[in-house]
């Protein structure tokens, strides 16, 4: 039974990444689940029965994506504090925002908009998802006293506003322009100092 969910894991691993791929390389719309299929090595029978559909597999794709540059919060929950877990978050959210794959999916959802329903799939896989995680990490930080916040909603917009620098506006144009690890780490830290400059609660006196 071990091995066998383990194998049907791995073959889970193998779809998601063959989709990922295709979907970034030929579009949404262009790429069936035979292609993915094939790709990936599997049966179409095996795809279906770990994806109802190809809904269903944009989603994992991104979920996969989120989850392997650390977005979600359960990765920074041994970090008690508040400006180094922030920082954190906003490094590998920086991180993700440059990467080819995410690039890749930023056009596709443009290239989709009107014909299908990527973009809202998109949105709340990723985004809304990340969003969500973010405002709740800073309503429990308002709730224990270190950070001063009327809209949580707000507040997760600007900071992650704040993160598509020109790094991300660039890359997303096909502007060449080569950054390093250090100059997002720099970045994500700035925006976090700022960030903490307006809403870092006070001492009283």
């Amino acid at each position: 039974m071990s091995r066998g969910r383990g194998k049907s894991q791995e073959k889970r691993q193998l779809i998601v990444k063959a989709a990922s791929e295709l979907f970034v390389e030929q579009g949404y719309s262009n790429t069936s689940m035979d292609t993915i299929a094939r790709e990936a090595g599997v049966s179409k029978q095996t795809l279906y029965s770990h994806f109802g559909g190809k809904e269903q597999l944009f989603t994992a794709a991104i979920d996969s994506k989120c989850d392997e540059y650390q977005l979600d919060s359960t990765h920074r929950q041994d970090i008690p504090d508040c400006r180094h877990y922030l920082e954190d978050f906003a490094i590998h959210f920086a991180r993700l925002l440059v990467s080819e794959e995410a690039i890749g999916i930023y056009r596709v959802c443009a290239s989709e908009a009107g014909r299908s329903n990527v973009g809202k799939l998109f949105w709340e896989a990723g985004p809304a998802k990340i969003r969500s995680g973010l405002i709740d990490y800073l309503q429990s930080q308002v709730e224990a006293g270190v950070l001063h916040i009327e809209d949580t909603e707000l507040a997760a917009t600007q900071l992650t506003a704040m993160l598509h620098s020109k790094y991300h506006s660039r890359a997303l144009y096909g502007v060449d322009e080569s950054v390093t690890q250090e100059d997002l780490q720099y970045y994500a830290r700035s925006c976090v100092d700022l960030f903490l400059r307006g809403y870092q609660a006070t001492s009283p006196g």
